[in-house]
């Protein structure tokens, strides 16, 4: 061997060795998209270069035959009895959000290289939920499917994935096909004609195009591209809102072995306390929306009439959750603790649909401190919404069903394209910082072109605003909340923001490659079509060169979320001589994390245990209280008391412990009669 390469190969070594990681996976760059079977390679090397702090699991096989693999880092890897809490990350569920592979496999690493992230608590990190999916994105035809590879019959004929698409033109892309027809629903953007609007009847507009998946009707029913390879979306499969009888959900939630053996984990592995989602969503920069239409509202309950009489509660009004607890404690026996649950099931409200006022405070607060975050990481520049939750999603399951504050990040949406607005005297964000007065102020005219600019109903305008906001039902820190989860309107010319910012990037970033410039194609059944559109992954990818930016710049935002994870002391005890070998003792239970424990929506469905606070010794007996006491919540920063009285005939020594599976324990010796 050359000595220059030798010596080369040696130092390549020893860093290695210096960060505990075999020199191959030292040399892991952050400049290109890897497959999934990389990724499965990069975390058995990590693991076996780790081997006192982190261990493999294979969860399930895809439908695909791809394992299903993910990392345990901590003190306690591999121990089957779990004592510290955990952190689980899951990234790219769907499939189709490549970069949040990447980060988890960065997490993976600053984790391993940083050992007081991991002194007192595990990671659980699975960097692809959807393996299947994700392999798509390194193969030709280039097309975007979150599904896996379990068959699926989707347009229930006698045939299953017969009817999928085709790369027509050769170029490597599965784009889209468009047409001139009499029924088409589609027209050219005057301004820009590379995009296409739905046509406006309103308006007079009358239709030009009808548009297609790139395919053939392979199965001559009329339909194009309906039943291709592929069968489930997994990250639309878990039990919250979950969608029956959707071709990309399956039959039913948890039919998947990929979605199975996730819920099977969390069910073994209580310690749990935390959950991130690394994928489209952003639950730190967006809080989780309200405003779904379903079962149940805990901020807005009536009380159905058959039931007002006996709260003495007013039937046509709304209360809260926290009132209608108020109005049942005088009526349940002593010693019978009122329970949301409780209240929920007494009055058959069904499942809950939107995030809890108390747990929304926290999100929104954390919201904040990430804005400025990104900030101070110069990655705060002007882009498009990051995509809203979707129904069946593993974070909203997270949130919903285990009660667990659930945080989702992606890590890159198009930029923003700035456009002159008539209205810039008001926007959202002004909106927010006036009272109700100085909005009214502005006058009719005003509001109704600021009404419209952000895309409120034609219904809505100012007149009838500003009789809410007289009239008390609205103020405008709501309206501005509300209008910043409405969806960005069209703009004049009628191009969707996203389509627009996509070509914008494309003509600016990508040398034009991001969009494929529709050119003529002689059909086999169609006839005389167009091909052509946005490329796969182009609005959802950023190019490999802005991987390790994005990367470096939020991933750590992880680690300030999990220093927030709810952690329960004993913050003093102290004890009073009552005479006669009697004593009182006093403990103050402290959260000194900043997220409650649990959250408002833990407290609900009651899946977190309380806290379990022990008396442990010998020679005493408890005249009042309970040797093992529960806790059910401690707010973060708060503190709850637990009391009891003693008796002890000698001097004696009592051990009293604090305990939690997801916020860590303590415990506190306090000495009766001079017990030393």
């Amino acid at each position: 061997m050359n000595p220059s390469k030798f010596r080369c190969w040696i130092l390549c070594g020893l860093r290695g060795i210096a960060l505990g990681l075999p020199a191959a996976a030292a040399e892991w760059t952050f400049d290109r998209y890897h497959r999934p079977d990389e990724l499965t390679a990069a975390l058995q090397e990590l693991a076996r270069a780790n081997p006192g702090v982190a261990k493999i699991h294979s969860l399930a096989k895809s439908a695909g035959g791809r394992d299903l693999i993910f990392i345990e880092i901590g003190p306690e890897a591999g121990e089957s009895r779990k004592t510290l809490p955990a952190v689980f990350v899951a990234a790219d569920m769907e499939g189709t959000v490549p970069i949040s592979a990447e980060a988890a496999l960065y997490l993976v690493r600053v984790v391993l290289e940083k050992a007081d992230l991991r002194a007192d608590r595990t990671w659980y990190i699975l960097p692809c939920g959807n393996p299947d999916a994700a392999s798509l994105f390194f193969e030709k035809p280039l097309r975007r499917d979150p599904r896996n590879a379990a068959p699926h019959n989707d347009d229930m004929d006698d045939q299953t994935d017969e009817d999928g698409v085709e790369d027509l033109n050769g170029d490597g892309l599965i784009t889209q096909i468009r047409i001139k027809d009499p029924e088409g629903e589609w027209i050219p953007i005057p301004a820009s004609p590379r995009l296409l609007k739905r046509a406006d009847w309103s308006k007079g507009e009358k239709g030009v195009y009808k548009l297609y998946t790139e395919g053939l009707d392979n199965d001559g029913d009329g339909v194009y591209n309906e039943d291709g390879p592929g069968g489930v979306d997994i990250g639309v499969t878990f039990p919250h809102l979950f969608k029956f009888f959707s071709p990309e959900t399956g039959s039913w939630s948890g039919r998947e072995a990929e979605t199975f053996a996730l819920l099977k984990f969390f069910d073994e592995h209580r310690e749990i306390g935390l959950t991130f989602v690394f994928g489209e969503t952003n639950f730190c920069l967006i809080p989780p929306r309200a405003g779904r239409k379903g079962e149940a509202d805990l901020n807005q309950i009536k009380i159905p009439e058959q039931m007002a009489g006996f709260l003495n509660a007013d039937p046509n009004r709304t209360y809260t959750m926290a009132e209608i607890m108020e109005m049942v404690k005088p009526i349940v026996p002593p010693g019978m603790e009122v329970t949301e649950s409780m209240i929920a099931s007494f009055l058959g409200l069904g499942a809950v649909v939107n995030p809890l006022e108390d747990d929304l405070k926290f999100y929104k607060e954390l919201s904040e401190k990430f804005k400025e975050f990104l900030k101070a990481a110069k990655l705060d520049a002007k882009r498009l919404d990051p995509a809203p939750d979707k129904d069946g999603s593993f974070e909203l399951w997270s949130y919903y069903h285990l009660g667990l504050p659930s945080f989702a990040l992606d890590f890159w949406t198009l930029p923003e394209v700035k456009e002159e607005k008539k209205n810039e005297e008001i926007t959202a964000e002004k909106l927010e910082k006036m009272t109700n007065e100085e909005f009214i102020a502005l006058g009719e005219e005003k509001v109704d072109a600021f009404l419209k600019s952000v895309g409120a109903p034609d219904q809505f305008k100012a007149k009838q605003v500003f009789e809410l906001l007289k009239g008390g039902t609205m103020d405008t820190k709501k309206m501005a909340e509300m209008l910043k989860q409405m969806p960005k309107p069209p703009s004049e010319e009628g191009a969707d923001p996203k389509d627009k910012a996509l070509l914008t990037w494309s003509d600016k970033e990508l040398e034009g490659k991001g969009f494929v410039d529709w050119k003529p194609f002689r059909h086999p059944t169609l006839g005389e079509v167009e091909i052509g559109g946005a490329v796969p992954f182009t609005d959802n990818t950023p190019p490999p060169r802005m991987i390790e930016g994005l990367l470096r710049g939020q991933v750590p935002w992880v680690f300030e979320i999990a220093k927030k994870m709810p952690r329960i002391k004993i913050a003093d005890a102290k004890v009073k001589m009552l005479g006669a070998g009697v004593y009182e003792v006093k403990v103050w239970v402290e959260n000194s994390g900043g997220l409650p424990y649990p959250t408002a929506m833990g407290r609900r469905n009651e899946r977190i245990l309380p806290v379990i606070i022990t008396l442990n010794g010998q020679g005493f007996e408890v005249l009042e209280g309970k040797t093992r006491s529960l806790i059910p919540s401690v707010q973060a920063q708060g503190t709850q008391t637990a009391t009891w009285i003693i008796h002890a005939e000698k001097p004696i020594r009592i051990e009293i412990k604090a305990e939690t599976q997801t916020a860590w324990r303590d415990s506190r010796t306090v000495d009766l009669g001079g017990a030393k």
